[in-house]
């Protein structure tokens, strides 16, 4: 049995009853758990017991998880809803058996084929996820994150557990309404799944959560067991931003995307899944319908004009807000063109300084090389001019020594001169006393 979670409120009751019903007709054995937030969707889904349904109410869930309980405090109701998606997955991850996939559903998704393929695309993944496959006219939205949140899947694994933990502690903490560098609500956080946790997927077969955001340039053709999508079944269509209008008259919002509405879209896809949501809501009698529609004296057309007319107001509001940013960039562009200008200057200034210093820094070079040169000149002189005060010192103290000598050779000599002399005259004194005796 495959397990699928999901939540809704009153305003999108229809719509997760419509999912369910196509789960019902494509999908096989399953459950599909939902989220009730509000007590409204509790008593009315209580009373209907749908098969296959698990209900959990937002006090279950908040209950459980503290952190939850505070987030719902310090954000909007749409961005709580948000916050829920991950916990969902969490709380009932823990639930199943080990190994087994859970996975979550927008609730304004619907089957038109089994989702065989896409659990065969997942193969023993432990996470799966859905790439929004912008058109290149609509690469700019892939800030607000590559991935949609409309089908993800976590495996009870250790990947699977970490991811889903993860992701429902970054939720609590933050997720916003607000477009960040790296974070936006619940979605962007996908964006880093791959590197952070081996064994992530991306689920890229065309006919798993086509949207009005990549349908732009698809083919919608009739099959032989439902609508197709470049010629591959058309598994999942995501009803994003489908506003009711009134007697049953709906705007797909693909003016939003670029993308216009095919006869193939209305008929195949977009009308099958409006009487869906006809049945469940029983109030009004008249045939659904898309704006513009397909007959042009179609009576309700004029309830589209109230609604068109606020588009284009906000349209233009959300030009002029452009313009203004444009002006605003504009002036900054200029500022920044007259900074780089005067900083291109102030290099030009910069390298002409550095080519005088460079030029002065040869020429110390060079005269340095002449110095050292000088200098090495008469370092061999006054080499010279030592071996000589050497040698000369050597001399003068051989001559020294000689003379010592010769004053020594001298003073013997005097010495024995007196001595001599003392002699001779003591010689000569004795015959005169001779003669006296």
């Amino acid at each position: 049995m495959r397990t699928y979670c999901t939540y809704f409120d009153t305003n999108y009751l229809s719509r997760g009853l419509g999912l369910h019903q196509s789960l019902l007709s494509h999908a096989g054995d399953f459950e599909l758990v939902v989220l009730c937030m509000d007590e409204e969707v509790e008593t009315i889904l209580k009373e209907k017991a749908l098969p296959r349904v698990r209900l959990i109410t937002v006090k279950d869930l908040t209950g459980s998880y503290p952190a939850l309980a505070a987030a719902q405090t310090d954000r909007t109701q749409l961005e709580f809803y948000f916050t829920c998606t991950s916990w969902l997955m969490r709380h009932l991850l823990d639930q199943l058996p080990a190994g087994e996939l859970l996975t979550y559903l927008d609730a304004d998704l619907f089957f038109f084929h089994s989702p065989d393929p896409i659990y065969e695309a997942i193969g023993t993944a432990s996470i799966a996820i859905t790439p929004h496959r912008f058109p290149v006219s609509l690469g700019h939205l892939a800030r607000y994150g590559r991935y949609n949140v409309g089908w993800v899947s976590f495996r009870r694994d250790e990947q699977g557990l970490a991811c889903a933990a993860d992701w429902a502690e970054k939720c609590a903490a933050w997720c916003f309404n607000l477009l960040e560098a790296d974070r936006y609500a619940d979605q962007k956080y996908l964006d880093a799944w791959h590197e952070r946790f081996p064994g992530t997927v991306s689920l890229t077969n065309p006919g798993i959560n086509a949207a009005p955001w990549n349908i732009r340039d698809a083919t919608i053709s009739a099959g032989p067991a439902g609508p197709q999508i470049e010629g591959q079944p058309l598994i999942f269509y995501h009803f994003h931003a489908l506003v009711p209008l009134g007697s049953q008259l709906f705007d797909p919002s693909l003016h939003r995307y670029d993308a216009t509405l095919s006869e193939g879209l209305r008929t195949l896809v977009y009308q099958p899944y409006l009487h869906a949501l006809h049945h469940f809501e029983e109030v009004e009698a008249a045939t659904p319908e898309l704006v513009p529609p397909a007959l042009h004296n179609d009576p309700r057309c004029g309830l589209a004009l109230p609604h068109l007319l606020e588009r284009l107001r906000a349209s233009e509001l959300d030009r002029a807000v452009r313009l203004s940013a444009i002006e605003e960039n504009r002036a900054a562009t200029q500022q920044a063109i007259d900074y780089l200008r005067l900083v291109e200057k102030d290099r030009d200034q910069a390298r002409a300084d550095q080519d005088n210093t460079v030029a002065l820094l040869r020429e110390v070079e060079r005269d340095s090389a002449e110095r050292l040169q000088s200098i090495h000149f008469y370092q061999e002189k006054l080499k010279t001019a030592y071996a000589d005060l050497e040698r000369n010192v050597k001399y003068l103290k051989t001559l020294e020594a000689e003379i010592q000598a010769h004053i020594k050779v001298s003073n013997d000599k005097d010495a024995i001169i007196a001595d001599l002399s003392a002699r001779l005259q003591a010689n000569n004194k004795k015959p005169e006393t001779q003669s006296s005796a």
